[in-house]
């Protein structure tokens, strides 16, 4: 994994994993099931507003081989869960045309040796360290598609994309379109990184994004302008992901 010596500081990392469940009669046995058997890694399961897709949850990790390692283990619960009721689990990015996507989405922060948030913002200004990080995110993006999207099936959740599926090079605060998302929360501020789907290795897309991260923090890399509405709107001129 890439760390963060040189900058003096460590992420806080957790992710929503979002998948479908297929050939389930009774749901309801479903969710009570997994989220007995995921709560001791940690992790919470609810449903999405698709029909029959659920999500997965996980709490904030500073030791990422431990996140990676139980992330894996939830997901052979819930194929376990889904197999003893006669159904399965899909975590392909884009199982469904006319449905919404499933994507692995990644909220981090960065904490230094005094535990201070280095995310830290306010109504009025956004430290350093999260513009940079954005800014290094975004610069970076294109460059780390083939981690986010591994697959040829893949692209189908960008070719054929729902609302809250980020379809260009773009940030905003509280703005589920954008592909860097910052969370209305000024004092436990984190960005959350919204374009890997599903299907992604993990590990990979965490090296990824602390990758990213610590070139636009190291290089005082600029993002591009915040975006306040849909970003995939031709308004505002953002480069295209795919």
């Amino acid at each position: 994994m890439i760390t963060l010596s040189n900058l003096n500081c460590y992420t806080i990392i957790g992710i929503e994993l979002e998948f479908y469940i297929e050939g389930i009669e009774k749901e309801y046995l479903f969710l009570s099931g997994v989220k007995n058997k995921i709560a001791s890694l940690g992790f919470s399961c609810e449903k999405e507003s698709s029909i029959h897709q659920y999500e997965i949850k996980s709490g904030c990790y500073t030791d990422l081989n431990d996140l990676i390692k139980h992330f894996e283990l939830a997901q052979e619960l819930l194929t376990e869960t889904a197999q003893k009721l006669g159904g399965n689990v899909s975590f392909k990015a884009k199982p469904y045309l006319d449905r919404a996507g499933s994507s692995l989405n990644v909220h981090v922060n960065l904490v230094d040796s005094n535990n201070s948030n280095l995310f830290y913002c306010s109504k009025q200004k956004y430290s350093n360290c999260l513009i940079h990080g954005i800014g290094g995110l975004c610069a970076m993006m294109k460059k780390h598609m083939l981690l986010f999207v591994p697959n040829d099936d893949s692209y189908l959740r960008f070719q054929y994309p729902d609302i809250h599926t980020p379809t260009t090079v773009s940030w905003g605060v509280n703005n589920r379109t954008a592909a860097i998302r910052i969370p209305n929360s000024s004092d436990k501020c984190r960005l959350e990184h919204r374009v890997p789907g599903a299907d992604c290795n993990l590990e990979k897309v965490l090296v990824a994004i602390i990758e990213g991260m610590v070139f636009g923090i190291e290089n005082k890399v600029l993002p591009p302008n915040r975006v306040y509405g849909v970003a995939s709107d031709p308004q505002y001129k953002m480069d295209s992901l795919i």
